[in-house]
């Protein structure tokens, strides 16, 4: 029930809901402060996210055009979306707690739609339902496909080149045909393609159609489309390449292949989105819609205090946690080990970012030379498990395999086959989050977090053990490494603190 007197609206958007949505809007840009500055970096330095910089302007363009549906003198505040409320600001507590800055947006914008859901209630809160969570593009996320959409990529324009006869040797992520040989790099992954396209086709489909169906039909298709487009703009690069003798299709000419393509994929998606949606006829205009009631300044009162209320409980929290992770004095390095001889081989090279210390050696095992590389980030100093760092410079390596070797009877590690023009290495790894031992980088920076909750986070680093290896003898020498990784596995661990 809303506490309100039922009358003819004189106002539709009162002065004091004006200044109660100011106030959501002002605790959400203080509160969740370090997590848009840091959003607004990446929008503004990486071209894959260069379109977030509109979103919300898009969003809020949108609800004024829904004006004459809405009121902010006749709210009805939902309270139990302040459960949603609290699961963003304890999400982002985690995020920056554990400096992931994923949880960081996404829950700095879901937080903002909640709140305004929140505070106008159910039913204005649906008719502006697309431009509040639409809200949710501005979270920097997807390089984490690139990977995933590398392969996919890779796979598919094998496929159709085998289709043309064209003569082809895989490996990793490296086609050789007979005049040269072609990398699916992360520039070739299409990931901006793949945003740029669900965004628009989002867009469109908000715009264009009223359909529930053909809205999510046009989403989905945006989603299949640039996946598709993009193995067939590889597959034409290397075509060209296959038919040219290597003329064209390479350096600048790939580049500009790619941006025209990528001009023809999203007008044939709005295309498509021409075929798809209504005709004028059917569509419905939308008009006014009257409130018969004014909300009282108690309703105002009421939500804004237990929104208030609800963000300072948090930043008490979140002060007692940061007190735990001040650094110590004077943080322990890591140690030598006995057994190693000399630096580790140029060849491979870890990229590592902000670490207190780092070990970069070799060994030999069974008369074979292995590198050893570890990094060393202590409570408050650095950050081990982040995008920045990388157990292999991707311009010079790339993934071609990867399995798993038990080292003891309860652990299992990964190790990875990684491969380049001319050479093979097999790279092993683990992650030591206060003194327990992981194989998975998700489940080492879980279990950093909630030690981190708990106050009782020292320090994480990671072992990477590497060697080069044949392909003419490797299923010997991958029962090497096993062995290898079994014999020095409790030995490599005493280098960390």
């Amino acid at each position: 029930m809303n506490d309100g007197s039922a009358f003819g609206l004189k106002e539709r958007h009162s002065v004091v809901g004006i200044v109660s949505l100011l106030v959501i809007v002002s605790l959400w840009v203080v509160t969740f402060w370090q997590g848009i500055v840091t959003a607004i970096d990446i929008w503004i330095i990486s071209d894959i996210f260069n379109h977030c910089l509109f979103v919300i302007p898009a969003s809020v363009y949108f609800i004024y055009c829904k004006r004459e549906q809405l009121s902010l003198s006749a709210i009805n505040p939902n309270y139990f979306v302040l459960v949603f409320c609290l699961g963003s600001l304890g999400l982002y507590g985690v995020g920056l707690s554990g400096g992931v800055q994923l949880f960081m947006h996404i829950a700095t914008f879901t937080f903002l739609p909640f709140s305004i859901w929140f505070l106008l209630g159910n039913e204005q809160a649906k008719r502006i339902l697309f431009p509040l969570f639409f809200v949710i593009f501005c979270i920097p996320v997807g390089e984490e496909l690139i990977p995933t959409l590398q392969a996919v990529t890779a796979d598919m324009s094998v496929m159709m080149l085998q289709w043309v006869n064209v003569p082809i040797y895989r490996s990793g992520l490296y086609i050789e045909i007979p005049e040269g040989r072609f990398l699916v790099a992360e520039a070739c992954s299409g990931i901006s393609f793949f945003i740029a396209s669900i965004v628009i086709g989002a867009l469109y489909a908000y715009m264009n159609m009223q359909s529930r169906i053909r809205r999510i039909s046009f989403v989905c298709i945006s989603i299949l489309f640039p996946i598709i487009a993009n193995a067939i703009r590889v597959f034409g690069i290397i075509l060209t390449g296959h038919l040219t003798n290597m003329e064209h299709a390479v350096g600048a000419d790939h580049l500009i292949y790619g941006w025209v393509f990528f001009s023809l994929v999203i007008v044939c998606l709005i295309g498509l989105g021409e075929l798809i949606r209504e005709k004028p006829s059917e569509l419905k205009p939308e008009v006014p819609v009257e409130f018969t009631y004014v909300s009282s300044n108690l309703v105002y009162i009421k939500a804004c205090s237990l929104f208030s209320i609800s963000t300072v409980l948090f930043l008490f929290w979140y002060q007692i946690i940061q007190s735990q992770l001040v650094p110590g004095n004077s943080p322990e390095r890591l140690k030598g080990l006995p057994f190693m001889t000399a630096q580790a081989s140029a060849d491979w090279s870890p990229e590592f970012v902000d670490y207190f210390d780092k070990s970069a050696a070799q060994f030999t095992f069974e008369n074979k030379t292995v590198d050893l590389y570890a990094v060393w980030y202590p409570k408050g100093l650095g950050e081990l498990v982040s995008f920045a760092n990388r157990m292999y410079l991707e311009d010079s390596w790339t993934l071609e395999t990867d399995y798993s070797v038990p080292v003891t009877f309860e652990k299992v590690i990964n190790v990875e086959q990684i491969v380049n023009a001319r050479s093979v290495r097999l790279l092993g790894y683990w992650y030591f989050v206060d003194g327990e031992l992981f194989s998975n980088k998700n489940h080492a920076k879980l279990y950093e977090i909630y030690q981190i909750m708990l106050g009782q986070h020292y320090g994480s680093g990671l072992v990477m053990v590497s060697a080069e290896v044949e392909y003419s003898k490797l299923d010997t020498d991958k029962a090497w490494f096993s062995r290898m990784m079994s014999s020095k596995f409790n030995s490599i661990n005493q280098i960390f603190p």
